[in-house]
C-alpha cells in the first residue's frame, strides 16, 4: 500500500513539473502560442458542443483545415481517403485531360487539354468545379477531386461548374479519354517549324523530341514553341523539353524554407538537340512542367517569350504517413528559375508565374476583346471566336519577333 501511495505521489509530482515546465516554453517560444489555442478549441468542442463530439471527425476535420491552409497543394487524407485514392489511380486509364488548382478554396480549372475531354465537352479555364456526378467537391483536396476525374477509358462523368459570366450553375457530360497526342507539329512560311505542346505528361517529352527532330530535319531554319494551355507533367518532364534547346546551364533549382538550394537540374549537353532562334507562346494557363522550360529558356537568353503571364504552379509536395494511417502531402521546396525567380510565389498573384518578354495581346487589344466578350461569353461560338483572335495575335508576335532574327549557323541532327 505504501508503494502504491509512493507511486501516485511520484506520478502526480511529475505531471505538475512537466506542466509546469511546458506552460513555461509555450510562453517563451512565439511559434507554439497556436497550439494552446488549438487544443484549447479541441477541449471547448469537447467539454462544451450541445451533443457529444466524435472526436476522431473533429480531429480530422481540424487537420484538413491545418493543412489545406497552407497552400492549395497541400493536403491531410484519412487512412480510408489515402486507400481509396489509391486503388482509383490503380484502376485509371483514362483522364478528363484537365490540371485544378485552388482559388479562394474552391476548385479552379487551370488549363484544359486540347482536344481532350474537358475541352470538347466546353469546360474552360477560370471555370470552377462545384460536383462530379452531383457529389459536391468544395471540401475536398486538389488530388482527391483529380482522382475522381480519372477512370475507364469510355466512362462518363457529369460535371458541375461555375462560370463568372453565369449566373447560375452550368452541367456539362464528358467521356474520359486515355491520353491522346498531346504534341502537334507543323511547318509555317519562312521555314519557321511550329512545336505544339499541350501536355507534358506520359510519353509526351519523347513525342516533343521526335517531332522536334522531323522539323529540324524538314529544314526549319527558326522555331516557336507554343506552351499554351499546357499544365499537365512533372518539373523533371519540363526539364527534359528546356534541355532539348539547352547544352549547358542551370534548368531550375528548388529551394527550401531558408532559401536554400536543396536540388539544382543542369542541362545536359548531349541531350540538347538544336540550337535554332526560337521564341515560345505562353498564357494563363501555362503551369508546372511548361513554366520550368519557359523559365529556363527564358533566363537563359534562349528564347524571347511572348503571350501572358503563366499560371504559377511551382511547389514540389512530400507525402508524409502519420501512425494513424492517415497522409499528409505538403509543399517542402519552391521550384526557382535559374535566376531565382520563385514560379509559384505568393496568394495575391502579383508575382507569380512566368512573365513574358512581349507581352500579347497588349493592353490596348486585351481592352478591346474584353469589351467584345462582356456579353457574350454564354455564347461558346464566340468565345471560340474570341479565343482564336487571341492566339492569333500571339502567334503572330512571335513571328514578327522571329523576322528580326538571324539565323542559326549550326543545326543539330
Amino acid at each position: 500500500m505504501f508503494q502504491k501511495a509512493k507511486f501516485w505521489i511520484f506520478s502526480v509530482s511529475f505531471l505538475i513539473v512537466l506542466y509546469g515546465i511546458s506552460a513555461a516554453f509555450f510562453s517563451k517560444r512565439e511559434p507554439y502560442k497556436e497550439i494552446s489555442v488549438f487544443m484549447d478549441v479541441l477541449h471547448r468542442v469537447r467539454d462544451d458542443y450541445v451533443e457529444v463530439p466524435n472526436m476522431n471527425n473533429v480531429q480530422d476535420g481540424a487537420m484538413k483545415g491545418l493543412i489545406e491552409a497552407l497552400d492549395p497543394y497541400c493536403s491531410f487524407l484519412t487512412k480510408s481517403q489515402y486507400e481509396d485514392l489509391q486503388k482509383r489511380r490503380e484502376n485509371s486509364r483514362a483522364s478528363a485531360g484537365i490540371v485544378l488548382s485552388k482559388r479562394s478554396d474552391v476548385i479552379y480549372v487551370v488549363s484544359c487539354e486540347r482536344n481532350g475531354p474537358a475541352a470538347e465537352s466546353g469546360i474552360r479555364a477560370g471555370d470552377y468545379l462545384i460536383a462530379i456526378n452531383g457529389q459536391g467537391v468544395e471540401d475536398r483536396s486538389i488530388i482527391e477531386v483529380d482522382s475522381l476525374l480519372r477512370g475507364e477509358a469510355g466512362a462518363k462523368l457529369k460535371a458541375t461548374i461555375f462560370r463568372n459570366s453565369r449566373t447560375q450553375p452550368l452541367d456539362v457530360e464528358l467521356t474520359l479519354k486515355t491520353p491522346a497526342n498531346s504534341v502537334v507539329s507543323k511547318m509555317l512560311d519562312d521555314k519557321i517549324g511550329m512545336l505544339a505542346v499541350s501536355s507534358l505528361a506520359d510519353s509526351s517529352v519523347e513525342q516533343a523530341k521526335i517531332k522536334l527532330k522531323t522539323l529540324i530535319s524538314a529544314g526549319a531554319k527558326k522555331l516557336i514553341l507554343d506552351l499554351r494551355d499546357c499544365a499537365a507533367g512533372s518539373p523533371s518532364d519540363g526539364a527534359a523539353l528546356a534541355n532539348f534547346f539547352l547544352s549547358s546551364g542551370v534548368i531550375y533549382f528548388s529551394q527550401n524554407r531558408k532559401g536554400e538550394r536543396v536540388e539544382v537540374v543542369e542541362a545536359n549537353p548531349e541531350r540538347c538537340i538544336t540550337d535554332l532562334p526560337m521564341a515560345v507562346l505562353i498564357d494563363g494557363s501555362t503551369g508546372g512542367a511548361a513554366e520550368i522550360a519557359a523559365g529556363a529558356l527564358k533566363d537563359q537568353k534562349r528564347a524571347t517569350i511572348v503571350g501572358e503571364r503563366s499560371f504559377g504552379i511551382g511547389s514540389s509536395p512530400k507525402n508524409i504517413p502519420l501512425k494513424n494511417g492517415a497522409v499528409l502531402i505538403i509543399s517542402t521546396a519552391r521550384f526557382c528559375t535559374p535566376s531565382g525567380k520563385v514560379i509559384e510565389q505568393d496568394e495575391s498573384l502579383r508575382n507569380t508565374g512566368i512573365q513574358p518578354d512581349t507581352k500579347a495581346p497588349d493592353d490596348d487589344q486585351r481592352q478591346e476583346l474584353a469589351v467584345e466578350s462582356y456579353y457574350d461569353d454564354q455564347d461558346d461560338a464566340k468565345y471560340k471566336q474570341i479565343q482564336e483572335k487571341i492566339e492569333k495575335i500571339q502567334l503572330n508576335k512571335a513571328l514578327e519577333i522571329l523576322a528580326g532574327m538571324p539565323g542559326s549557323i549550326k543545326k543539330a541532327a
